[in-house]
């Protein structure tokens, strides 16, 4: 890895609005003319989240020059609608400015950034040529779904039930994004500080907001950031569901990703605490082409280290076989 740190630079795109948002480039030590653009998922971590660049430099030692653009809505922890133009936007900077081939360009979209992807691909196909092939990590078919398994932490998969305990991430994020729309008889502004502080890791600032909220208030905020649903959140939490029924559908592959031609690979983490690997098999199920890789040695950020050698080596041997496919295809 030591050896890529001269490769690794930071530059700036034509963003949105007039900005210039930084993207990290992670060039090959063997230019083959093939690009891969990684878009993050919802964190204030965007291009420096140390995972990213991880998997940015091994996409890069097997020759592909790595782009990972700051997308300002989700560095924000925005899981809107709008992030979808700025996925096109980077995109078209790549084609326009950067002057690449389609042929040339994968996208890789990981978290909440895969299903956006998904849908700033059907976009593009009305005004540019889309890139040649797509690759999801760790993403969601459902917005419904996911947000089931957030407050239970229930995974239920061809009649075999699974209990993991959701990432308090994910919860988070849904609240941040759709709390302020609801109707409320309670002003839910001290709820979303909280929130924010949380975010930002100002811990001695979000606890002043919470001790002078009221009781109820209170509970509700430490259910989340704890990410363990108390009745009031999941209440909270089907009111969104219901409130936002059409944003979510917009947002829920699931629904309109049998539009999409393009292959895409689908990789997910069965140990994965964010987002269920259920989702992906959704996925797979919808898009006309597609491959899919549950790995059970991997979580949403990291190598499980609970499971035996064998175990592992199995495992290994299946990725290899899924990356040969995605490899061999991207050549051909």
């Amino acid at each position: 890895m030591k050896s890529f740190s001269s490769r690794i630079r930071t530059s700036h795109y034509d963003g949105l609005n007039g900005e210039n948002p930084p993207v990290k480039i992670i060039s090959p030590m063997k230019d083959r003319k093939k690009i891969i653009i990684l878009y993050p998922g919802a964190s204030p971590h965007a291009e420096k989240h140390p995972q990213m660049e991880k998997l940015g430099l091994v996409l890069a030692q097997n020759g592909y020059k790595v782009f990972i653009p700051r997308i300002p809505p989700l560095k924000s922890l925005d899981i809107s609608i709008i992030n979808v133009n700025w996925f096109i936007c980077f995109y078209k900077w790549l084609i326009e400015v950067q002057q690449f081939e389609p042929d040339d360009i994968i996208m890789a979209g990981i978290s909440y950034g895969g299903g956006l992807m998904l849908k700033s691909l059907l976009e593009i196909e009305k005004t540019s040529k889309p890139p040649k092939m797509l690759m999801t990590y760790g993403t969601y078919a459902d917005a419904k779904s996911t947000l089931d398994f957030l407050l239970t932490g229930q995974i239920f998969n061809q009649g075999t039930h699974y209990k993991i305990t959701p990432h308090e991430w994910g919860l988070i994020v849904i609240v941040k994004n759709f709390l302020m729309n609801l109707d409320l008889d309670w002003d839910t502004t001290g709820v979303l500080e909280v929130l924010k502080l949380q975010i930002e890791g100002e811990n001695n600032d979000r606890d002043k907001i919470l001790s002078k909220l009221p009781k109820f208030q209170k509970d509700i905020a430490n259910s989340i950031i704890k990410g363990k649903a108390i009745k009031e959140v999941k209440l909270l939490c089907n009111a969104i569901m219901e409130n936002e029924s059409t944003a979510l559908y917009e947002l829920s592959p699931k629904y309109w990703c049998h539009k999409i031609n393009q292959k895409v690979f689908i990789f997910h983490g069965a140990n994965d605490s964010m987002i269920p690997f259920t989702e992906s098999m959704i996925l797979n199920e919808n898009l006309p082409n597609s491959d899919l890789l549950i790995s059970y040695i991997y979580e949403h950020n990291e190598i499980s280290t609970k499971r035996g050698t064998l175990y592992k080596l199995n495992e290994f041997i299946r990725m290899l076989h899924f990356f040969s496919k995605f490899y061999y295809y991207n050549e051909n």
